[in-house]
């Protein structure tokens, strides 16, 4: 609940309440600290703090009811009205005041509440035969929706949160839930969003991201859910979307989990499997660095299908130019990456030494 936004909105309920009554009032948290009020306060810290940690229900002193505000079973504020001539009187607008505020507070409450059971269930903290209960209890209906896990490198901040609201929580039935520092789920209500355009969605998350905020992030997600039960393997499942993805498709920024090929694989390769598999098609060269113009041109060919005459082209260099470098490659690894196998070979070895530095990292 953003401080300020709650603060003008008891002002106004305040305000409101004031034109109806024509009474005063003043919002305290039970610490003294004044809240909201319809008037200037001062001097009455000690006199709220004494009347919180009380058990008196109200109190009267200087002129003001005084009235606990209970949020889901403790009081958390105290709320005063001035009294008028007939005391009974004020007493009785002083409760309609106290309802009205409390129930003000329940209202900007339940979005945080409702943000915090997603949280939950996402992390598996809460029972599979609980969840339909609390989703009952916060109005939560099913429908069909879409995880998209946002990795960002750096933790967020307001504008990155903001932006991603702004631009993608678009109807009720969407959800923004903050993870950790460099995790968010957007819960997406996909049931008007044609199954192809799951891809296109998670691109336009990463392109608007980009020129919006000027941050790079990457998008993992899975299959659609119909259930909050299901959310949390969605979860997992675009989580580890995103961990395959950024280490073995580096260029892209958006990953499917039913598309994850042979990186998937790769990513269950224990450490002794990976370095057998590197000295069989390497050998010695295991270890090699390659250059940042060898890697460039091995890359762009790969992108171009192995064909020669292309690559030479979006490489700006004379066709025999390239032949030349691709034999020395040869040279380099063993491998003629000119032909499927030896450039199929080559491109999961690559992958496997991905992963196997990845592995001795964690280590």
């Amino acid at each position: 609940m953003d401080q300020m936004v709650s603060k003008k909105k008891l002002g106004r309920v305040l305000n409101e309440m004031k034109e109806a009554s024509k009474r005063e009032y003043l919002l305290f948290s039970v610490e003294g600290e004044f809240v909201a009020g319809t008037e200037e306060a001062a001097g009455f810290s000690q006199s709220i703090r004494q009347f919180a940690h009380s058990l008196a229900e109200t109190q009267v002193q200087q002129g003001w009811i005084y009235f606990r505000v209970d949020l889901q079973g403790e009081t958390e504020y105290v709320l005063l009205c001035s009294r008028g001539s007939e005391a009974d009187q004020s007493y009785v607008i002083g409760k309609m005041a106290l309802c009205h505020v409390r129930d003000t507070f329940l209202s900007m409450r339940e979005p945080e509440n409702r943000i915090n059971v997603l949280r939950q269930i996402i992390n598996g903290e809460i029972p599979t035969e609980k969840i339909s209960e609390k989703c009952h209890q916060l109005q939560l209906k099913s429908g069909r929706y879409v995880l998209y896990v946002i990795y960002y490198k750096n933790e967020a901040d307001s504008v990155l949160l903001e932006t991603l609201k702004n631009l993608f929580v678009s109807s009720y039935q969407d959800f923004m839930v903050e993870m950790d520092g460099n995790r968010t789920v957007l819960i997406k209500s996909v049931s008007d969003i044609p199954n192809e355009n799951y891809e296109q969605y998670a691109r336009v998350i990463v392109d608007n991201m980009q020129m919006e905020a000027m941050i790079n992030v990457w998008v993992g997600y899975g299959d659609p859910v119909n259930s909050f039960e299901q959310m949390q393997r969605a979860y997992r499942h675009a989580c580890t979307a995103l961990d395959i993805g950024i280490v073995y498709y580096g260029t892209e920024r958006a990953f499917y989990y039913q598309q994850l090929g042979i990186g998937r694989l790769i990513y269950k390769l224990p450490a002794d499997l990976c370095e057998m598999f590197l000295k069989e098609v390497l050998g010695e060269n295991m270890d090699l660095d390659l250059d940042e113009e060898t890697l460039m041109t091995i890359n762009k060919l790969f992108d171009n299908n192995l064909n020669i005459s292309e690559t030479a082209r979006q490489l700006y260099i004379h066709r025999n130019t390239l032949v030349y470098r691709l034999e020395r490659i040869e040279k380099k690894l063993g491998l003629d990456i000119r032909t499927f196998e030896d450039a199929m070979l080559f491109k999961i070895a690559m992958m496997v030494r991905t992963h196997l530095n990845e592995l001795n990292v964690v280590k």
